[in-house]
């Protein structure tokens, strides 16, 4: 999968987001969708320009791990969560290990 670094980390963002929302009992169908300002509660996201969130999307779109809707939410789609489980093995751990990286 060829992700640009914004992509990847939105990605990664986003399936740290879905893996702790299932932790907390939610059922897979309701933690695969993300409404439009989902970001504005993610410290590393907030300081992002919406339009570059929104392009950021449309390029996860484009490679096939998202369904995007017209009013700017999205649902991850199976290939995501395939994408993501193969990559992140050891799943919240792992993802959040990589995400403080791109943190300073």
């Amino acid at each position: 999968m060829n992700l640009t670094n914004d992509a990847d980390k939105l990605a990664c963002i986003v399936y740290k987001q879905y893996l702790h929302m299932r932790n907390d009992g939610m059922s897979k169908a309701n933690a695969k969708h993300f409404n439009h300002n989902f970001y504005t509660n993610i410290a590393c996201l907030s300081k992002w320009h919406p339009d570059d969130i929104d392009e950021t999307i449309n390029e996860l779109k484009r490679s096939g791990l998202v369904k995007k809707y017209m009013d700017g939410g999205f649902v991850l789609l199976d290939e995501f969560i395939i994408y993501m489980e193969t990559r992140f093995k050891n799943g919240i751990i792992e993802v959040t290990d990589f995400i403080s990286k791109f943190i300073p």
